[in-house]
C-alpha cells in the first residue's frame, strides 16, 4: 500500500479514550495554572500558588485585578504575576527519585547479564601474588558502566540541590520574572504598533486611484478614436466560416487519430485504451474514475498534448469543476504531459481521483456519524487512507474492537516485475475483534462511492460470521442432525438487517435472531420476557458472543417449553413441580448418559402417586421424556425406577390431544414398570413383545407383557399353580387398554376391592385407575362349551378361539398381578364346576355362570337308570355356588333334602376334588336323604308320646348313621340302636350297604331287633340283595324302599310289648364326638337362614371319601 495503508500502520482505535494531556491527569498540578493577576500573598513560595483560573499546559487566562490589600512584591496592578510553566519542587524530586530507582533496577539487571571470568566471580585468583583487584577487561567494563551511571545520577541530583537552593529566594526571583515579563510585553506592544502602521501605509498604495484623463475620454467618446493613443500593429486574423471551422476540426481529428494509432500507440497507457476522438479532441475514459479531454496544438507529433477538460465518472461527484480546480488541473496536467506524456497524465489524474474518493468516503462517514449512526462510529483520517470503527458501544473499552481501513494500494507485488497494466487502486482491510480477516468477495465499487454501502457490506459479513458460527455449532448437535427440529440461516451480503438465524422452539413456534447493524446488539423475536432477559445477557458479553449464543438460544427454548407445558397442560391436569427437583443432578447423570449440557423440567399429573414424576430433559443432543420413580430416604432421594417414554422424534405439539395421549401413555408406562418390577421381585418369568395397541395414539408404542401363569399363582397357591396347567396354557398376555378418570374411578372403587398402598398425598378420589386386558388360551375348549359370550362384565370367553379375556383394574402405581391371580383362581373354580356339569350324565342344568356365582338345578330323577320307574311329577332343586371368597360356598333353597349334608358338600367343594364329584354325590345321596327325611317325619308322633326318637348322623357324604333311641326296659338306661348306611364300590358299581352297626366289638348282637331286621333283609319281592346281617342295593331309588322297610321294622319293634326271652343288650359305648350332634332337616333349614352370620365350620377330613371315577 502506498502513501496510506501500510503493513502495521497504527491507528487510534486501540487507544484509551478520555486520557489526560501528556498521558496522565495526575501530574497536572497547581503550578500549571495560568498567569494570575498580581495579588498573590507575598509570603507564598514560588510554585505553590493556587487559584481557580489554573489552565492545563499554560493556556493564558484572563488577567484579573487584585485588590490593593493583596498585591504581591509591591508591584502595580498592571504587572501580571507569572505562574505558567512552574513545577512544584516536590513533584520534581519525586519524579527524579522514581527515575533513579527504575534506572538502578535496570542497571543491576544489565550488570548481572555481563559475563566475568570465574576466578573474579568467586573472589579467588589462581596466583596468590597477583594484584589485589581483578583487572580483567570484563570486570573493568562492568565497573566503568556502574561508575558512569553513578556520575549521571550525581549530576542530576546536584542540579536538584541547586534548584532547591534557589527555591529559598522564590519571592525575589518571582518579582524579577514578573518585571521581565512586563518589559517584554511593552516592547512587543511597541513593535506591533509600529508594524501595524507600516502595513496600513503599504496597503493604501493599492487603494489610490489615478486622476481621470478627461481629454482622451471626450475624444474617444465623440469620434471613436484618438490619434495620440499608441498602436501596437496587431493584424487581426480573418474570421473563420462554418465550413472552415468544420474542416479545421476534421483535420485536427485526423491528426489525433494518426498520432494515437501510428506514433503513440505504444505509449498509450493500458488504462487509456478506451478513448474517442471528436470535435478536435481525444477523450480518454477510465471506467469508474474520470474522463479527460486532450488536444494538440501542433502537427509535430513530438509535441505534447494539451489539457482541455476533466470530468469525474463516478458518483457522487461534482458535475462541474470550479475555476480554481480547473486552473490547478490544467497546470498540473499540462506539466505531466510535458514531462511524462500520457502515462504521467494518467498517473496524476488517477492518484488525484483516488484521493478524492477517499475524501468523499470520509465526508459521507461523518454524515453517517451525525445521522443514523450516532455514537456507533469512530472515523479517523490517516493521510491517504481512512479508518472506520463500528459498534463502538458494543463492547467495553478494554475489549477488542472491529474496524476497517480504506486506502490506496500500489498494485505492486513484492519480488515481482512491475506490470505496466497494474495501477494503484483502492483497497479495504477488515479487522474483526482485533484480528484481520480476508474477505475475497468484498470489493470497492469504482463507479459508486458510498460509505454506507461499504459499511453495510462489512457489517453484513461480520453478522454473517456471528450467525453462521452459531448455526454451525447448532447444526453439529444431535437434535438438528436427526432433524428433530428446524434450523435455518438467511444471509444477505448487502443488507445486514435481513440476515437472520431461525430456530424452532415448539411445534409451530420459532425464534428469530438478528443483529442490529448500527449497534451490533442481538435482537430476538418475538419479544417475550425470557427472551428479553437472555437477549440482554447475550449483549452484555465482553468477548465474542457466539460462544454464549448456543446457551442463550437453548435457554429461550427451555423457558418456552416450560411455559407452553404449564399453560396448556394445566387444564389437562398437568403441572410443574413447585419446589426444588425431587433428586439431585448427580443422580440423573447415569440415567441421561449425555455429555451435552441439559436442562430439566419436572412435571406431575393429577392422580399420580407421590413418588412418580415426569421429567423432560432438554438438550442439544436431543429431547428425552422420562418417567422417574423416586424413593425418599433419611439422607437423600434416590431413583428406584426410570423409563424413557418412546415418543416419536420431533417437537411435539402441546395440544389437549397431546396431553390426553401423554396421560394415557405415561399411566400405561407406570403400570407396566410397576408390574415388571413386581414380576422381577416375585421371580416370575416374563417377556415383552411388540404388538399393535389401538388404545394408544398412533405415534406411541407399548409392548405387551407375557408372563408365566403358574409362577403368578405359585406364590399364593402352589397346588393351584400345578393344577392350572391342566386346563390352560402357561402364558398370559397383558395389554394396556386405557385409564379411568377419577370420577369413574370412584364408582369402580365402590364395586371392587380396595387396593392397598394408596399414597398419603393422593386420595382415592383423585387417583387414576389403570385398565388392562389379560388374555390366555384354554387347553381344551370342550370343557367350556357351557360358557357363552361374557361370563361377567369384565370376563369374556371366545368359544371359537378358546380364549379368555379379563378386564383388570388397578390404581396407578399398584400392581394388577394380585387381581389377575384372584381372577385366575376364580376361573379355575369355574372351570371345575362347568366341566363337572358338562361331563355329568345326570339331570343337572346350569342357570347362571359367572366368576362370582354358579347357579344350577337338578331334579328328583337324578341318578336313575333306564329301568327305573319315572315319577309322575319331577321336581327340580336349585343350588348356587358362591365363588367370591377364598372358600367356595354352596347355598340351597328351603326344603332341599341336601340341606342335611350341606357342610359336607362345602368341604368337598374346597378339597382337591373340587366340584368334580359334586354332581355324582348329589345324585347318589338324594334318595338316601329323601328316605332319611321320611324317617324323621314318621317318628314325630312317637317322639311326641316319648315312645322313642330317631337321630341321623353323617360323617361323610358316603356314610350315614341312623340312631334310634327307645325307652328302657325295667327301669334301665335308654336303649339305642344304630343302622349304618354306607356307599361302597362293588365290581365297578356303587351300592348302598345298609346294616346294623352297634358300637363295640359286637356290631350286630343277637336280640329281638336282629330277628326283626332279618325279615327285612330276606323279604320276598325285594329290590335289594340280602347280605345276612344287612342288605345292599344299587345307588338309586331302591334305597328309599329299603330304608323305609328298615324304619318300619324299627317302629314295630319299638311298639311291640317286651319279650322275656329277649337277651340283654350289651351296654352301649359313647358315640364319637363327630357324631354327638345329629343332623336333621329342620335344623339345616334354620341354618340356611342364619348361616351368613355364623362363623365358618372347620374343614372336615375328606380322606375317607369314595373317589368316583369319571
Amino acid at each position: 500500500m502506498e502513501n496510506g495503508i501500510q503493513n502495521g500502520l497504527p491507528t487510534n482505535h486501540d487507544r484509551d479514550a478520555g486520557g489526560a494531556v501528556n498521558g496522565s491527569a495526575s501530574f497536572v498540578s497547581q503550578a500549571s495554572s495560568s498567569n494570575q493577576p498580581n495579588g498573590v500573598p507575598g509570603d507564598q513560595p514560588l510554585g505553590a500558588a493556587t487559584g481557580k483560573d489554573m489552565v492545563v499546559n499554560g493556556a493564558p487566562g484572563e488577567v484579573g485585578r487584585a485588590s490593593p490589600s493583596s498585591r504581591m512584591n509591591d508591584l502595580p496592578d498592571e504587572i501580571q504575576h507569572i505562574t505558567t510553566g512552574y513545577v512544584p519542587l516536590g513533584l520534581l524530586i519525586s519524579r527524579l527519585a522514581q527515575r533513579t530507582h527504575n534506572q538502578l533496577q535496570a542497571k543491576i539487571l544489565e550488570l548481572a547479564k555481563m559475563q566475568v571470568p570465574a576466578p573474579a566471580l568467586n573472589g579467588n585468583s589462581a596466583h596468590s601474588g597477583g594484584p589485589p583487584d581483578d583487572m580483567t577487561p570484563e570486570n573493568v567494563a562492568k565497573k566503568k558502566t556502574l561508575l558512569d551511571f553513578i556520575q549521571d545520577m550525581h549530576s542530576r541530583w546536584t542540579k536538584a540541590l541547586v534548584i532547591a537552593a534557589w527555591s529559598r529566594k522564590a519571592s525575589t526571583v518571582s518579582k524579577l520574572i514578573d518585571l521581565m515579563h512586563y518589559f517584554n510585553m511593552q516592547r512587543k506592544a511597541y513593535a506591533d504598533g509600529f508594524d501595524y502602521m507600516i502595513n496600513i501605509k503599504r496597503d493604501l498604495a493599492f487603494a489610490r486611484l489615478p486622476n481621470p484623463d478627461l481629454h482622451t475620454a471626450l475624444q474617444v467618446l465623440s469620434t471613436g478614436d484618438s490619434s495620440w493613443l499608441p498602436d501596437f500593429g496587431y493584424i487581426e486574423p480573418p474570421p473563420l466560416s462554418a465550413e472552415e471551422q468544420l474542416k479545421w476540426i476534421d483535420e485536427l481529428n485526423t491528426l489525433l487519430s494518426l498520432r494515437l494509432n501510428l506514433e503513440d500507440h505504444d505509449k498509450i497507457p493500458h488504462q487509456f485504451r478506451d478513448y474517442t476522438i471528436d470535435s478536435g479532441r481525444v477523450t480518454f475514459t477510465v471506467e469508474g474514475e474520470f474522463e479527460v479531454d486532450l488536444t494538440i496544438a501542433d502537427e509535430d507529433f513530438e509535441k505534447q498534448f494539451w489539457f482541455l477538460d476533466f470530468r469525474f465518472s463516478f458518483s457522487p461527484a461534482p458535475a462541474e469543476l470550479t475555476e480554481t480546480l480547473r486552473m490547478f488541473l490544467e497546470v498540473r496536467v499540462n506539466e505531466a504531459l510535458e514531462k511524462e506524456g500520457l502515462q504521467g497524465c494518467f498517473n496524476f489524474l488517477h492518484e488525484f481521483v483516488l484521493t478524492h474518493k477517499i475524501t468523499e468516503y470520509v465526508r459521507q462517514a461523518h454524515e453517517l456519524a451525525r445521522a443514523g449512526w450516532v455514537d456507533t462510529l469512530k472515523i479517523e483520517r490517516l493521510n491517504r487512507s481512512m479508518a472506520i470503527q463500528y459498534w463502538t458501544n458494543r463492547y467495553p473499552p478494554e475489549s477488542p474492537k472491529s474496524w476497517f481501513l480504506i486506502g490506496v494500494h500500489s498494485g505492486k507485488k513484492p519480488g515481482a516485475v512491475a506490470d505496466p497494466r497494474s495501477a494503484s487502486r483502492l483497497m479495504i482491510r477488515c479487522f474483526r475483534d482485533g484480528k484481520e480477516v480476508k474477505y475475497t468477495d468484498l470489493a470497492i465499487d469504482d463507479a459508486t462511492v458510498s460509505t454506507e454501502t461499504l459499511l453495510k457490506q462489512v457489517i453484513a459479513r461480520h453478522i454473517e460470521y456471528m450467525l453462521s458460527t452459531i448455526h454451525g455449532k447448532l447444526q453439529s448437535k444431535g437434535r438438528f442432525l436427526r432433524r428433530e427440529a428446524a434450523l435455518s440461516l438467511e444471509v444477505s451480503r448487502d443488507e445486514p438487517v435481513e440476515s437472520a438465524l431461525k430456530m424452532q422452539l415448539g411445534h409451530s413456534d420459532y425464534v428469530t435472531v438478528r443483529v442490529a447493524p448500527t449497534t451490533g446488539f442481538f435482537a430476538m423475536s418475538p419479544q417475550r420476557m425470557p427472551m428479553y432477559q437472555l437477549e440482554a445477557r447475550l449483549n452484555s458479553q465482553p468477548k465474542d458472543p457466539t460462544e454464549e449464543g448456543l446457551t442463550a438460544l437453548e435457554g429461550v427454548r427451555f423457558y418456552h417449553t416450560r411455559e407452553e407445558i404449564n399453560r396448556r397442560g394445566r387444564s389437562m391436569g398437568w403441572g410443574a413441580v413447585p419446589n426444588k427437583p425431587p433428586v439431585r443432578i448427580e443422580e440423573l447423570k447415569p440415567v441421561l448418559r449425555t455429555k451435552e449440557p441439559f436442562q430439566l423440567l419436572w412435571f406431575k399429573r393429577r392422580g399420580w402417586p407421590a413418588n412418580w414424576f415426569l421429567m423432560v430433559s432438554l438438550s442439544l443432543a436431543g429431547d428425552t421424556w422420562w418417567l422417574i420413580e423416586v424413593s425418599k430416604t433419611a439422607v437423600a432421594s434416590r431413583i428406584t425406577n426410570h423409563a424413557r417414554l418412546p415418543l416419536s422424534s420431533g417437537t411435539p405439539e402441546f395440544t389437549d390431544t397431546f396431553f390426553a395421549n401423554l396421560t394415557i401413555f405415561s399411566a400405561a408406562m407406570i403400570s407396566q414398570v410397576t408390574d415388571v418390577k413386581t414380576l422381577y421381585q416375585r421371580h416370575v418369568k416374563y417377556a415383552m413383545t411388540d404388538s399393535m395397541n389401538y388404545s394408544l395414539p398412533p405415534n406411541m408404542r407399548l409392548p405387551a407383557v407375557w408372563m408365566c401363569l403358574s409362577d403368578v399363582l405359585g406364590e399364593r397357591n402352589p397346588a393351584g399353580a400345578r393344577k392350572v396347567a391342566s386346563w390352560t396354557t402357561d402364558y398370559v398376555q397383558i395389554v394396556f387398554r386405557g385409564i379411568a378418570k377419577p370420577s369413574r374411578a370412584n364408582a369402580i372403587a365402590r364395586s371392587t376391592k380396595d387396593t392397598p398402598g394408596t399414597s398419603e398425598n393422593d386420595t382415592k378420589d383423585n387417583r387414576l385407575t389403570i385398565i388392562a386386558d389379560a388374555r390366555f388360551k384354554v387347553a381344551d375348549r370342550s370343557k367350556f362349551s357351557l360358557l357363552k359370550g361374557n361370563v361377567e362384565q369384565d370376563v369374556a370367553f371366545n368359544s371359537r378361539l378358546g380364549v379368555f379375556a379379563l378386564r383388570l383394574k388397578a390404581e396407578l402405581g399398584q400392581t394388577m398381578l394380585d387381581d389377575l391371580a384372584s381372577r385366575i383362581q376364580a376361573i379355575e373354580r369355574l372351570v371345575d364346576c362347568v366341566d363337572a356339569i358338562r361331563r355329568s350324565n345326570t339331570d343337572i342344568k346350569c342357570e347362571t355362570i359367572t366368576l362370582a356365582q354358579v347357579v344350577f338345578t337338578y331334579s328328583d330323577a337324578i341318578g336313575r337308570t333306564a329301568s327305573s320307574t319315572a315319577e309322575a311329577n319331577i321336581k327340580r332343586w336349585k343350588a348356587s355356588l358362591d365363588l367370591r371368597a377364598d372358600r367356595i360356598k354352596m347355598s340351597l333353597e328351603k326344603g332341599n333334602p341336601h340341606l342335611r349334608a350341606l357342610d359336607s358338600f362345602n368341604n368337598l367343594l374346597n378339597s382337591d376334588l373340587g366340584f368334580t364329584k359334586v354332581p355324582q354325590y348329589l345324585g347318589f345321596t338324594l334318595p338316601v336323604l329323601k328316605a332319611l327325611d321320611h324317617i324323621e317325619d314318621s317318628w314325630q308322633d312317637l317322639e311326641t308320646m316319648e315312645q322313642g326318637r330317631v337321630e341321623i348322623f353323617h360323617g361323610h357324604l358316603d356314610w350315614f348313621t341312623i340312631r334310634y333311641a327307645v325307652p328302657a326296659l325295667a327301669k334301665g338306661p335308654p336303649r339305642r340302636f344304630h343302622i349304618s348306611v354306607k356307599l361302597r364300590d362293588r365290581r365297578g358299581t356303587l351300592w348302598w350297604h345298609v346294616a346294623r352297626n352297634e358300637p363295640g366289638s359286637n356290631a350286630n348282637p343277637d336280640d329281638n331287633l336282629k330277628a326283626a331286621l332279618a325279615k327285612v333283609w330276606s323279604k320276598e319281592g325285594k329290590t335289594w340283595q340280602s347280605l345276612g346281617d344287612g342288605a345292599s342295593c344299587e345307588a338309586n331309588d331302591n334305597v328309599i324302599t329299603l330304608l323305609q322297610d328298615v324304619d318300619e321294622a324299627m317302629r314295630q319293634f319299638v311298639l311291640q310289648p317286651p319279650s322275656p326271652s329277649v337277651s340283654k343288650q350289651p351296654p352301649t359305648k359313647p358315640l364319637p364326638k363327630a357324631n354327638q350332634q345329629p343332623t336333621s332337616k329342620v335344623n339345616n333349614q334354620k341354618m340356611m337362614h342364619g348361616q351368613a352370620n355364623k362363623p365358618r365350620q372347620p374343614q372336615q377330613d375328606v380322606k375317607n371319601l369314595v373317589v368316583l371315577d369319571d
